[in-house]
């Protein structure tokens, strides 16, 4: 049988240089994959995500397809951000800026991409933030103990809840012991699904530092757009920060991948824009 090859990318999103913030496997295809053979690739790479993408009318939209290790996300952060940089490297490289569309299977995503100095910084814009109503005392008590927290350590005025831009995060507000923070509880995703949450996002708002992991606990996200934008815009819900203004997060340090995020909820639209720097790392062919 003969191979059929693929180009791709690699990048590093949300990283001020290489081999930090969260990596990402970039395909750009001239044919339809199917589901089996994208997850097949994805695994192949075994980056935290990959994304498929397949040119529409113009080089400015894109059918973007996007896989974990386990399944294809409705959306993403980090590889929309991703794909933007990269697209714009590709397609544009002597454009200052470049501009996306990516339609996903529920959605489009519009990106937008800068050069500066070589360096790529992409934006996406998440949309409005859609609320939950705050997770009563009982249920708190549930999900901090299955977070290996206490009542103590969650800021006291501030709730938690779900908040989603297209995924849907469990916003955990802590005052300390991030670093103790880890998912203890053998059936934490039907936990998750019991408030309507896909993820958990454990944030220490006072470093704006934050936590989250796939629901078996084993593995530790790097860099987690999706969540970021939620955690943004609760923290002007609740008065924690103003709209229009930057808010920076941390995410990474304890996985040896420091990550740096940019957020910021629009004050006329509440719209949330979320970017961050891309570093080019890795171009290749994978053979199937």
């Amino acid at each position: 049988m003969k191979k059929q090859i693929f180009p791709f990318s690699m990048v590093d999103v949300f990283a001020r240089q290489t081999l930090a913030g969260n990596g990402l496997s970039i395909f750009v295809l001239e044919q339809t994959l199917s589901t089996y053979m994208m997850q097949a690739m994805t695994r192949e790479m075994r980056q935290f995500e990959s994304i498929f993408l397949q040119k529409l009318e113009t080089q400015a939209k894109w059918r973007a397809h996007i896989f974990t290790m386990e399944e294809e996300l409705g959306f993403a952060g980090h590889p929309i951000i991703g794909a933007a940089a990269s697209l714009h490297q590709g397609f544009h490289p002597e454009a200052e800026t470049a501009e996306f569309e990516f339609v996903l299977n529920e959605r489009s995503v519009f990106a937008r991409s800068r050069q500066e100095n070589g360096n790529f910084f992409a934006e996406m814009n998440q949309g409005k933030a859609n609320f939950n109503q705050p997770l009563s005392s009982t249920s708190t008590e549930t999900f901090l103990k299955a977070l290996n927290l206490h009542a103590h350590d969650q800021v006291t005025d501030l709730p938690l809840q779900v908040v989603s831009t297209g995924l849907p995060y469990l916003i955990v507000p802590i005052q300390q012991h991030l670093d103790k923070a880890r998912i203890c509880h053998e059936k934490f995703e039907t936990l998750l699904a019991g408030v309507g949450a896909k993820f958990v996002y454990v944030l220490d708002v006072n470093r704006r530092e934050g936590r989250t992991w796939d629901n078996d606990g084993r593995v530790e996200d790097i860099a987690t757009g999706s969540a970021v934008g939620p955690a943004a815009a609760y923290l002007v819900r609740h008065q924690r920060a103003q709209a229009g203004d930057a808010q920076i997060f941390a995410q990474g340090a304890y996985v040896h991948r420091p990550s740096e995020l940019h957020a910021r909820v629009n004050a006329d639209d509440e719209t949330i824009l979320v970017h961050g720097q891309v570093c080019m790392v890795a171009k290749g062919e994978l053979y199937v």
